[in-house]
């Protein structure tokens, strides 16, 4: 029973986000919460109502918690959902907020295997999260040796000016275009012409 009123408010909490009322959509999340804190699901639909409404630390504490509630899941969908949110919410942060670190911490201490890392990988570039692709480079370490990310495009990467004005030195964007190449992006997902799109993001 209580479960079934959880998922009620986490429907509900999900038709509120659709109409972008998302404090109202956080407050039906956590009204599913309190009638089922094991409901992966609200803890989703909290973090990124959470995100639209600027606040990137709950939104992190929300992914965290349903990700250790998938700890034990085979559901290697929902698992690369949470980290690739947690992701999401620091991608636009000059200064990462302190629930940062501990769901950091958890994610590369939990060792997921390449397949959850490769579905991460390209839903952040998917969503243009170029700034969190950086962030993996430098944890590249941790993640595992024989991921492959087949199915990821650069050609937004070549296009987009998320990166530019953040700080990052055209060496980081090259090193990181080099490293996604290392692990099976393909170059002609640049573009028909490859050179125009390098010319176009040396101009940038």
């Amino acid at each position: 029973c209580s479960r079934d009123i959880a998922v009620l408010h986490c429907n509900k909490s999900t038709a509120l986000y659709n109409l972008g009322k998302w404090r109202e959509a956080v407050f039906s999340a956590y009204q599913s919460l309190h009638w089922d804190r094991e409901y992966v699901k609200a803890y989703y639909r909290a973090g990124h109502s959470l995100i639209m409404l600027s606040d990137s630390s709950e939104a992190i504490s929300m992914f965290h918690k349903g990700l250790i509630l998938l700890n034990a899941s085979a559901d290697r969908t929902q698992i690369a959902d949470f980290v690739a949110a947690i992701f999401i919410c620091v991608n636009d942060e000059r200064v990462f907020p302190q629930t940062f670190f501990p769901a950091h911490d958890y994610i590369f201490s939990a060792r997921f295997d390449a397949l959850i890392w490769q579905a991460v990988i390209e839903r952040l570039a998917q969503k243009g999260k170029w700034r969190s692709c950086l962030l993996l480079l430098s944890n590249k370490k941790g993640l595992p040796a024989n991921l492959r990310v087949s199915q990821l495009s650069l050609k937004n990467l070549f296009e987009t000016s998320e990166l530019y004005g953040h700080g990052e030195k055209m060496q980081e964007v090259a090193e990181l275009v080099k490293w996604l190449i290392s692990i099976g992006a393909k170059v002609e997902t640049i573009g028909v012409y490859l050179l125009h799109a390098v010319i176009r993001l040396c101009i940038k």
